[in-house]
């Protein structure tokens, strides 16, 4: 939520779950930095996110190890990828990439 506010994305929700249905969803393939990406990690629903950093990483954070990068592509996230959304404005964007 603290880097979603520094791009003016102010009214995303809480959770995890209700994030995943904000913004444009976005092919894993076409990532872009600051694109949403969402895992299930517990049960059968979305239960986890990321910030898609480029180079197949993102950062998340953890209650058990705190702030993280990973990448996509090591088995636990690879089996548990869900989907992604973009909220971030293109104006936005373009300043996150100069």
């Amino acid at each position: 939520m603290y880097i979603m506010g520094k791009f003016n994305v102010d009214n995303l929700p809480r959770t995890s779950e209700t994030q995943a249905k904000e913004g444009i969803a976005v092919a894993k393939e076409d990532l872009q930095l600051g694109d949403l990406v969402f895992f299930n990690t517990i049960s059968n629903k979305i239960s986890h996110a990321g910030i898609y950093l480029g180079d197949d990483q993102f950062a998340h954070s953890s209650s058990s190890k705190g702030v993280r990068i990973s990448k996509l592509s090591e088995s636990y996230y690879k089996d548990r990828y869900v989907t992604a959304r973009r909220v971030v404005d293109e104006k936005s964007y373009l300043k996150m990439i100069e």
